[in-house]
């Protein structure tokens, strides 16, 4: 069977098969907003991802980088001179807002102890799939 659980942030198209021994298992692919204006600079389109897709852990720690002014020394390649900081803070706050009571697909699948994991994964595969890197901090990864 397959279907759409919209009981998650973003939703998650499922489909169950079964190993070759019979044993079923879900397939589980979250459906990401990757409509984001690519013309954005890079922590604005970061945020831009991060929020519309309810990834809360990573936009957490791009807050506190930010409001530590620890871009340059936490995030991997970035060499950036933020102007308009606390226009970022604030977009990244509507988005903690907004995604406040949803729960992402890691977290309803796969259990909040590999929330982590799973947000890590999905990020690189964006990456992978827009061929353009995220600012994140990657001490975790």
């Amino acid at each position: 069977m397959i279907y759409i659980d919209k009981s998650t942030f973003p939703h998650c198209y499922i489909e169950e098969k079964k190993f070759d021994w019979g044993e079923p298992y879900d397939d589980i692919t979250p459906i990401f907003n990757l409509s984001i204006d690519p013309d954005l600079s890079d922590i604005e389109f970061t945020i831009e991802v991060l929020g519309k897709n309810n990834f809360k852990i990573n936009l957490g720690k791009l807050y506190n980088i930010l409001v530590n002014r620890e871009e340059n020394e936490r995030i991997e390649n970035c060499n950036i001179s933020i102007s308009n900081r606390e226009f970022l803070l604030n977009n990244i706050n509507t988005y903690l807002s907004a995604n406040l009571n949803s729960t992402p697909p890691w977290n309803k699948h796969y259990g909040e102890d590999l929330e982590n994991t799973y947000e890590s994964l999905h990020l690189e595969s964006i990456e992978e799939s827009i061929n353009r890197k995220l600012l994140l901090d990657r001490r975790d990864y």
